[in-house]
Parts: structure tokens; C-alpha cells; sequence
């Protein structure tokens, strides 16, 4: 065999970076060295295991702490969960109702930002192009930009989750739009498409961060990123590879800016590692569209996040094993998919059954007539005898 094919077929990891060999002690290791778990350790670590060095000091949630959220669609399950534990008590109106949307979610982070600097007079929203839900054109007046600029100045946590890195644009500003524009609306030499960069999504970041610090300076932030995919891609690739570099630049561009800020990380600025949960812990989180999670998946999530980031105390601790929840999940949806075959096969067979009994009949009836034919047959043959002996 060839040298170079053997050492390739029979390729074995450098023994001199192997946490099992007393060789490791050869390399210099920093003191924040951490290995990379094996599944076997994951599956007894548990999810926890992904905030080791993002965990605050102690909850930084209680009871009466308000919080909202802002960025993509994955930011309801945080106030949906606030809500039905008993958080989030000085909401106005309802628990429920903090979510800053106007009538959108805003997936981008460049939005996000956007919203932050018209929030605080820094973007002068007359020439805007905002599409609500109903793809109509949104009034950006100032009785709701104050709303905005209040509802931030009193919250407490804000918990902001990014969701894609592609954007559309209006060339003659430069600023995001909210989604993809209408037809009706669209103007191909104003309105065009981006994918924002590592260094763009930093950029927002840092802009999100120096609004902060004028105008609100107590307020705490948990970063995520969402894990739920795109729907769609406006690039001339698959979504499954838009979807990755999507996600890869927001995670790229977050870890970067919290680098930067890293004196202020699990102080002021928080990340809770929702995307790698669902990617590196489950092994079948998302359903049949491919895009949107199963709630146990959500579920187990907001468990480690009430855990670490909340005054939440369960009336028992429950140990929650993703790979058991995702067997158990396989094993209802198998026994769900049985009972409907069993359905689909009673009906068939009844519909065999009824077949049958109709084959029987005709059966039954051609075995008559077979008899009737005998019997005239016979009869015929006779009749031939007499007439012979005439």
C-alpha cells in the first residue's frame, strides 16, 4: 500500500493533544483552557453545560424585574415563560404584553439598531419605508416612537434575539428595511438586497451599545440567537447554506462585540447560548417544516434559563435528559403514526371485508347458475335421446 494512503486510511488523532495523555502537560494551557465534551459527557452534563462563562454571578430576574423583548419571533418564548411563572408583574396591562413589535417582528440586527436610534431621535424616520404584518405601509408617528423610547427607558432586562443577517435596503438612505418589500412598493434602483457582514453586525452592536450607555444606563441585556432557520432565501443558493452563514455571521459578529465589552459580560451585557442548544445538544429539534422546534425543545431551554437567570424555584427540581425527552418524543410520534396506520388498516380491511362478502355473493350466484346450467344441461340431453329413438 502507499505510504501516504496508509497514513491517511489509518490517520489517528496527535497523541500530544489528547486530554487522556500525561503529553498534554508539554503545551502551555491557559487557565480558561476547556475541552470539548464527548456526547457521553453532554448527555450527563446536560444543557447547563453551554453557559459555563456565561452564567451571572446571581439571578438577575425577579418577580417585579421588567422585561421585554426585541428581535425575532424567538424572543416570545422569554416573555411567554416570564409570564405564566408570575414575572414580569409591573407589565402594563398584562405580562404578556411585552414584546416591542410594531405590528413586526424585527429579525435583523441593523433593524434592531435602527430602532434604537429612532427611538432616541437619532434617525429621522419621514422617509422610512416600514411594512407591517398586513404588507401596508407603517406610520412611523411620534406618539409611537415615544412609546418605543418609553418602553425602553423603563425596563430593566431587555432580551434581544437575532435572527438572520440578510436585509433589504433603500439604496438612497442606506438604512434597513424591515422585511422584504411588497411588489407594490418595490422600486428595483432604490430597494435592494444585502447580506450584512461580521464588521456591519459589530457595527450595530457597538451602536445599540452607545445608545445604552447615554440613555440607559441600568438597563441589562441578554443576547441569543435564534435557532429557528430561514423560511427562505433571497440569495442564488439554497436556504439550508444561507441559513448557515447566516447564523454563523450573527454568532461571529455577537461573539466579537461581547469580546470587546468582555469587562462588562455578565454585568450589563448577558448571553444566553439558545442557538447551540438546539443545533449541538438535540438531535431532532425542529418539526415537520424543518424551520419551527418542537415545544419540548423550547421548553427544556427556558428550564436552564429560569435556572441561572431567574428567582424561579420549582417545587422539585426536575432532571430533564434532552436525548430521553427527544426518545420519548419518537416514541409518542411512532405511536401516534401506528394509531393512524391501524386506522388507515381497519378501514381497508373492512373495506376487504365488504369484498369479500360481495365475492361470496357472486360466488354463490355463479354457483347457482352453474347448477341451474347442469341441471338444463341434462334436460337438453334427454330431450337428444328421445328424439334419437323417434
Amino acid at each position: 500500500m502507499d505510504t501516504n494512503r496508509k497514513n491517511l486510511v489509518e490517520w489517528t488523532p496527535d497523541e500530544g493533544i489528547s486530554p487522556q495523555t500525561d503529553v498534554m502537560g508539554r503545551w502551555f494551557k491557559k487557565e480558561d483552557f476547556n475541552w470539548l465534551p464527548s456526547k457521553s459527557e453532554l448527555r450527563k452534563m446536560g444543557l447547563a453545560c453551554l453557559l459555563d462563562g456565561w452564567k451571572p454571578d446571581k439571578p438577575i430576574i425577579d418577580q417585579h424585574t421588567r422585561v421585554i423583548g426585541l428581535g425575532s419571533c424567538f424572543a416570545r418564548y422569554f416573555i411567554l415563560w416570564l409570564a405564566d411563572h408570575g414575572f414580569n408583574k409591573s407589565i402594563p396591562d398584562s405580562p404578556y404584553n411585552a414584546l416591542i413589535r410594531n405590528s413586526f417582528g424585527f429579525e435583523n440586527i441593523s433593524v434592531i439598531a435602527q430602532q434604537f436610534r429612532w427611538a432616541f431621535g437619532e434617525f429621522d424616520s419621514r422617509n422610512a419605508l416600514w411594512i407591517d404584518r398586513k404588507r401596508e405601509l407603517f406610520e412611523a408617528t411620534e406618539e409611537r416612537r415615544m412609546l418605543v423610547r418609553q418602553t425602553l427607558e423603563q425596563t430593566d432586562v431587555l432580551v434581544l434575539t437575532l435572527g438572520l443577517s440578510e436585509v433589504w435596503y433603500d439604496e438612497s438612505s442606506g438604512e434597513p428595511l424591515w422585511r422584504a418589500i411588497p411588489a407594490k412598493y418595490y422600486d428595483p434602483q432604490r430597494h435592494l438586497f444585502r447580506v450584512e457582514s461580521i464588521g456591519s453586525t459589530v457595527a450595530s452592536l457597538q451602536k445599540i451599545d452607545e445608545l445604552r450607555e447615554r440613555y440607559l444606563p441600568n438597563l441589562k441585556i441578554i443576547f441569543t440567537v435564534s435557532p429557528v432557520r430561514l423560511k427562505a432565501t433571497f440569495r442564488p443558493i439554497s436556504a439550508i447554506t444561507a441559513n448557515s452563514a447566516s447564523k454563523a455571521i450573527l454568532r461571529a459578529g455577537l461573539d466579537e462585540f461581547l469580546r470587546l465589552k468582555w469587562q462588562e459580560v455578565n454585568k450589563t451585557y448577558y448571553y444566553f447560548p439558545s442557538y447551540e442548544m438546539v443545533t449541538e445538544i438535540f438531535k431532532e429539534p425542529f418539526r415537520e417544516d424543518n424551520r419551527h422546534l418542537y415545544d419540548y425543545v423550547p421548553s427544556q431551554i427556558l428550564s436552564v434559563f429560569a435556572r441561572f437567570f431567574t428567582s424561579y424555584e420549582p417545587s422539585e427540581e426536575i432532571v430533564q435528559d434532552p436525548e430521553n425527552e427527544e426518545l420519548y418524543r419518537l416514541i409518542a410520534q411512532l405511536e401516534a403514526k401506528n394509531v393512524d396506520l391501524q386506522k388507515v388498516c381497519d378501514e381497508r380491511l373492512a373495506v376487504i371485508k365488504d369484498l369479500e362478502a360481495a365475492a361470496q355473493e357472486r360466488l354463490e350466484l355463479i354457483e347457482q347458475l352453474h347448477r341451474v346450467a347442469q341441471e338444463r344441461l341434462v334436460v337438453i340431453e334427454r330431450l337428444n335421446v328421445g328424439t334419437n329413438h323417434v
